[in-house]
């Protein structure tokens, strides 16, 4: 299991590979393309130009036009989000601390770059003006990111290993100890990218919150504490005084 920060999406866009496809040149090129100009002042011509495309290669690919290619640019953002399989992942399911981690660490890394901060914060400024615009980006990618690890933790609860009565409710909170610090606070004020100390200290401290309380503890037969989900306890027993 992960526990550091790894590359975005949002790299690749930024710095996009000589040997990527044509249509992952056009995307990356329509990423920048919306971030400068915001979905209204974007045009196809635009992104024909910055990708150094043919206006007709955009319209076979795209027949649909710019609705089209930005609900294609938010589905390759989303696809490449880290954790759309937790839920049926057995290793993190065998142990939960390194199941949140890798959702902490995996969140960390989608959103570290500073150009992923510039495209949410696009997204949010064209709502006004373009409410099914959100509404398709949050859709393609958030729900079902959202989706998986909620059934992560209903699965862990079910197991026996977390006790969980709401696990829409217990997946938001685990969420908002990592998006708070990562994401909603970067896009809210400084857009900078956490160095990889900061990060660790959010994940780790989340991880450590949330399994504080919501961790099933049985005693054994010395009455001393022991995690169901493993062998040996991952984490230092604290001695009580």
């Amino acid at each position: 299991m992960p526990n550091e920060v790894h590359g975005s999406i949002f790299d690749a866009i930024a710095t996009p590979s000589a040997s990527q496809t044509k249509r992952d040149a056009i995307l990356s090129a329509a990423s920048i393309v919306f971030i400068q100009h915001g979905y209204e002042g974007a045009s196809m011509d635009l992104v024909a130009q910055a990708a150094g495309a043919a206006r007709r290669t955009l319209y076979n690919q795209f027949p649909a036009g710019k609705e089209e290619l930005f609900r294609s640019v938010a589905e390759r953002m989303w696809r490449a989000f880290p954790v759309m399989d937790i839920a049926t992942d057995e290793e993190a399911l065998a142990d939960p601390e390194a199941g949140l981690r890798r959702i902490g660490y995996g969140i960390a890394g989608f959103w570290a770059p500073p150009l992923a901060i510039a495209f949410l914060r696009m997204v949010i400024s064209e709502r006004p003006r373009f409410p099914d615009l959100t509404r398709s980006f949050f859709e393609v990618g958030k729900t079902p990111a959202m989706s998986a690890v909620r059934n992560y933790i209903a699965e862990l609860g079910r197991r026996g290993i977390l006790k969980i009565t709401n696990a829409e409710l217990t997946s938001r909170q685990f969420l908002g100890l990592i998006d708070e610090s990562v994401l909603w606070g970067r896009v809210m004020g400084d857009d900078k990218q956490l160095r990889q100390a900061e990060v660790k200290d959010i994940v780790e401290q989340g991880v450590d919150i949330f399994l504080g309380y919501y961790l099933v503890v049985k005693a054994n037969a010395s009455s001393e504490t022991s995690r169901p989900v493993a062998n040996k306890p991952k984490r230092a027993k604290r001695s009580s005084k």
